[in-house]
């Protein structure tokens, strides 16, 4: 995706990950509906062929439901969607001809609850807007048909009536997932400015902290090297050529010092804070670590707490290599394991899930004794 989408399972992907079950029950339940209405009005169908495939088009949407939510797939991607849609318009339409001059009554249809509960398991994944137009495509299919067999219905009343009867459940349940949708991201990203609003306002007292901190660290350079040459100068009452020769080296040490800490990226000070276990080398040369936006590293900062958290991987022995490509930046990182191939995956799963949502393009590659992650994100 050139650009990322704004939706729950976006802004939120640990949220998205717990919704799982529910997509499932959602499946299940608007397949098992279905099923058992069909049981329930068999007497109204006239074509069994026709009835089975209907039902069996509705099995096929509600299976793209659940595996396209899947972690392993994340994020749930447009396309699935489409196919969503088509799959679920195909069942109005063959659920329509297996009754076809023998269904009296539109109350008793299935079509349009289990095509609204499956449009409503899309709205941890998708945009709202995108939802209300699926439901929107759904409720028109179901409108025209209805009109079609309308002359069938028993009560005798006005079609636009029975339209509204056919149509009401999809809309319902799309309006429902919709507006969760738009009002989950829009809430995400409020409190996400307000925490902004927050930072900013400490930044002031944290740069002071840090200014102590840089300027203790330069007077320890200080004490230990440059005071003790000076005061063998002055007790010596000469410069000799090794003198300066120690004078340049000293130079060259503190200047080279200076350079690497201020040039060291979050994701370095990482691998070096005591306070979390994990070491390793970072590869980056054009300090692209750095321009990172906040998701991408809280994401990967995520998978290398994990790393030392689980311990079924060499958290001290962590490699990241980060290039610029073009309109991307790729990341390549690699650790060696500690536990078999399944055990990383199954213990890892969680947090492997999230960072696919967030760069959408994760690689996870394991060989024997290595784990190799490769992913990518825009250069904004």
């Amino acid at each position: 995706m050139s650009r990322r989408e704004r939706t729950p399972q976006q802004v939120d992907p640990l949220g998205a990950l717990s919704a799982g079950p529910l997509t499932v029950i959602a499946g299940l339940a608007a397949v098992l509906y279905a099923v058992v209405v069909t049981v329930v009005v068999r007497a109204d169908v006239a074509s069994w062929p026709a009835a089975i495939a209907a039902l069996g088009a509705l099995a096929a949407a509600a299976t793209v439901l659940v595996l396209g939510s899947r972690p392993a797939r994340a994020p749930f991607r447009r396309p699935h969607v489409v196919v969503m849609v088509v799959l679920l318009a195909a069942v109005v339409v063959l659920s329509v001809v297996s009754t076809a001059g023998h269904n009296e009554m539109v109350r008793d249809d299935w079509t349009s609850v289990s095509v609204g509960v499956l449009i409503l398991g899309l709205a941890p994944y998708r945009p709202g807007r995108e939802i209300g137009i699926a439901g929107l495509i759904l409720a028109s299919v179901i409108g025209v048909v209805v009109v079609v067999e309308s002359p069938s219905f028993a009560a005798g009343l006005p079609a636009v009536l029975y339209v509204v009867v056919a149509v009401t459940p999809v809309l319902a349940l799309t309006s429902a997932g919709a507006t969760f949708s738009a009002t989950f991201v829009t809430l995400v990203d409020h409190w996400v400015e307000r925490a902004s609003s927050y930072r900013r306002a400490g930044t002031a007292d944290l740069r002071a902290g840090i200014a102590r901190s840089v300027q203790q660290d330069r007077v320890t350079i200080l004490n230990r090297d440059v005071v003790p040459f000076f005061t063998g100068l002055i007790e010596a009452g000469e410069v000799t050529a090794d003198d300066s020769r120690r004078a340049r080296a000293i130079a060259e040490t503190l200047r080279g010092t200076m350079v690497a800490e201020a040039d060291r990226s979050w994701l370095e000070q990482l691998l070096t804070a005591p306070a979390v276990a994990v070491g390793g080398v970072i590869d980056d040369p054009e300090h692209l670590a750095g321009e990172m936006a906040d998701d991408h590293r809280t994401a990967l900062r995520a998978l290398l707490v994990a790393f030392a958290d689980t311990g079924v991987v060499d958290a001290s022995d962590v490699r990241i290599a980060v290039r610029a490509e073009e309109a991307r930046v790729d990341i390549r990182l690699t650790v060696a394991t500690r536990a078999p191939d399944l055990a990383v995956r199954n213990r890892l799963a969680p947090y492997f899930a999230v960072v696919r949502v967030v760069y959408d393009d994760l690689v996870v590659d394991l060989s024997p004794a290595l784990l190799t992650l490769r992913f990518s994100y825009d250069q904004h």
